[in-house]
């Protein structure tokens, strides 16, 4: 028996509704749309599961930014979140 596999439906960003990640507040839950970093650092963030396309929702930002992303929370620096950008959800 074979199995075939269906493709994916890709993530398409809507360019007038992404911004970097730091300008997003608290209970904000979005998609990750672009790591724009150097490559040691975007290199790094994927490890964690910081990868384009992953679900992220902010969770706290008042020294640093506190991140949900794929069930592990994660304190991202000011300048980092700076570079990545997402593309905010709909509230439920």
């Amino acid at each position: 028996m074979t199995t075939v596999l269906k493709p994916q439906p890709t993530f398409q960003p809507d360019p007038a509704t992404t911004c970097a990640l730091a300008a997003c507040e608290p209970g904000i839950r979005a998609r990750i749309v672009a790591l724009c970093c150097g490559s040691e650092e975007a290199c790094r963030l994927r490890a964690l599961g910081v990868s384009e396309g992953a679900p992220i929702e902010v969770i706290d930002r008042r020294h640093s930014m506190v991140v949900n992303v794929r069930g592990t929370r994660l304190a991202l620096g000011s300048p980092l979140t700076a570079t990545i950008t997402v593309q905010p959800l709909a509230l439920a």
